[in-house]
């Protein structure tokens, strides 16, 4: 893709100030006339799409930064199905889960107990990748058949 990329702009106004500091947000806008057309406020944040989106102000084509499923690597997709937000859930909900069985006494922990346990709270994590799947399978499919009228224009079909 030989588009000119998206500028990226990183704004964190209350660096210094205690908890506020994670008040912090990216916006990303057009290369040739600077128009916004996404806020995000994780960094780096994984979109799925052509990359290609024209400019609602001045109707050029850029590079927005997203790529069809197929075109991203292992660590990227890991982090489009588990974002720091997830993450940090995952990573608390685990955190309670081995504090419960450590101070539960012993006659009441059993197998069935710590699954049910563990299960409960990785059911978010669960439920979101569920709800992000149906996006994964658009963009494959949109990949297909992109490469598919690729080959055919080429001849290669």
């Amino acid at each position: 893709m030989d588009l000119p990329p998206a500028i990226r702009e990183d704004h964190n106004p209350l660096a210094f100030e205690g908890p506020l500091a994670f008040l912090r947000w990216t916006t990303y806008s057009c290369p040739h006339c600077q128009g916004v057309f996404r806020r995000d406020f994780w960094p780096y944040n994984v979109r799925l799409g052509s990359g290609e989106r024209m400019s609602k102000k001045c109707g050029k084509v850029f590079d927005d930064g997203s790529r069809e499923w197929p075109d991203l690597a292992a660590s990227r997709k890991l982090r489009y199905f588990l974002p720091p937000g997830i993450q940090a859930l995952t990573g608390a909900g685990l955190f309670c889960v081995i504090f419960t069985l450590i101070i539960a006494p012993r006659d009441v922990v059993n197998f069935q107990t710590g699954s049910i346990l563990v299960a409960v709270f990785l059911s978010p994590v669960l439920v979101w990748c569920l709800l992000r799947l149906p996006f994964v399978l658009r963009s494959v499919h949109r990949f297909k058949d992109e490469h598919g009228v690729h080959q055919r224009i080429s001849g290669g079909i």
